[in-house]
């Protein structure tokens, strides 16, 4: 068994409170509809939905407390858009949860604490 947590699992655990989740497809809608609307409608001040969509991630962070993310990390992280993608898939499938307590699951086996939820 790998040592370590995956950085899938590090973000997963990182993301586990419903609130937090509602924010992040909010910040996603955001990042991926803000370019958009910019394109069709010729109107470049729909990029600050783009650009503030980090932002508005860290802000779910701060309000429904799960886990600290920090403002830097979530508008510096290139993988921050794939894996709120991923993790928006995962929620439609239905299969995001079992993830959810695999991760912790497998971060108690190795000795790491998972932060509590609205800790």
């Amino acid at each position: 068994m790998n040592s370590e947590l995956t950085d899938w699992e590090t973000f997963i655990l990182r993301h586990r409170e419903p609130g937090n989740l509602f924010v992040h497809l909010i910040s996603w809608l955001m990042f991926m509809g803000g370019p958009l609307l910019a394109l069709f409608t010729s109107n470049a001040w729909y990029l600050s939905l783009f650009f503030g969509s980090g932002a508005v991630g860290a802000f779910g962070h701060f309000v429904f407390k799960d886990s600290g993310v920090s403002l830097k990390e979530a508008t510096s992280s290139k993988m921050v858009p794939v894996y709120v993608t991923r993790m928006l898939w995962s929620l439609a499938q239905r299969n995001y949860w079992p993830q959810v307590e695999r991760a912790e699951a497998r971060a108690i086996a190795m000795g790491i604490t998972p932060v509590v939820r609205g800790s």
